[in-house]
């Protein structure tokens, strides 16, 4: 009974981002409509399961070592997870490319909402089985996950433009995500370091979405 209070609390601390992120795009009359909105989450929720996917042929280390844990947790991790984000937004952006025209920070912006997208159901996975963490993760995983599918979703926008200015941004977004596993992993590490990742992560990341205002 315990573990259904705790998936909810996950979900629900989960969704109040979402829920906030379209009141700011309703309020500021945002090209990100109702049915864009909720395109990029399901984009977002499909990505989680395609990095699964491509974890699924990663091998995973134990916790011993320093190489193990950095594989386990900057590339079978932090990597995975942007690298099935970018493949769902390449075929998201490919598809709204016929409809509309697109600009960076209309990528961005779907970019943020499908990062909010993945850390709802992502901390049903990782929260339940470890209670110690959830209310970390509950705090930090929107934020961190909505920074990276803001540049994520640029480095897709870029990719048509300048490869090598998409790529840095892709491997920038998997090396906070990365930055902040560590942190969330490591008892060596304050866990107030992971709410700093986060939320500078994200807070860096918004200038980004205020030229979508103005379509």
């Amino acid at each position: 009974m315990n573990e259904i209070w705790i998936l909810l609390l996950l979900m629900i601390s989960a969704a109040l981002p979402l829920v906030i992120a379209f009141c700011w795009f309703s309020a500021r009359k945002s090209p990100v409509t109702l049915p864009w909105f909720l395109l990029a989450l399901v984009a977002g929720i499909a990505s989680l399961f395609v990095a699964v996917l491509i974890q699924s042929f990663l091998p995973y280390f134990g916790r011993d070592g320093m190489q193990g844990a950095f594989f386990n947790v900057f590339l079978r991790n932090a990597l995975a997870e942007e690298l099935g984000r970018l493949i769902v937004f390449a075929l998201l952006f490919c598809a709204i490319k016929r409809r509309r025209n697109i600009d960076a920070a209309f990528c961005a912006s779907l970019g943020l909402v499908a990062g909010l997208g993945f850390a709802m159901f992502e901390n049903a996975f990782y929260g339940l089985p470890d209670a110690s963490i959830a209310l970390l993760r509950a705090v930090t995983a929107a934020p961190l996950h909505g920074a990276c599918g803001i540049r994520v979703g640029l480095a897709v926008f870029f990719f048509s433009h300048s490869p090598k200015k998409a790529l840095f941004v892709f491997l920038f977004a998997a090396l906070i995500h990365g930055a902040y596993n560590m942190m969330i992993v490591s008892p060596a590490l304050p866990s107030a370091l992971a709410v700093l990742v986060a939320f500078t992560a994200l807070f860096s990341s918004l200038p980004f979405l205020k030229a979508a205002d103005k379509e």
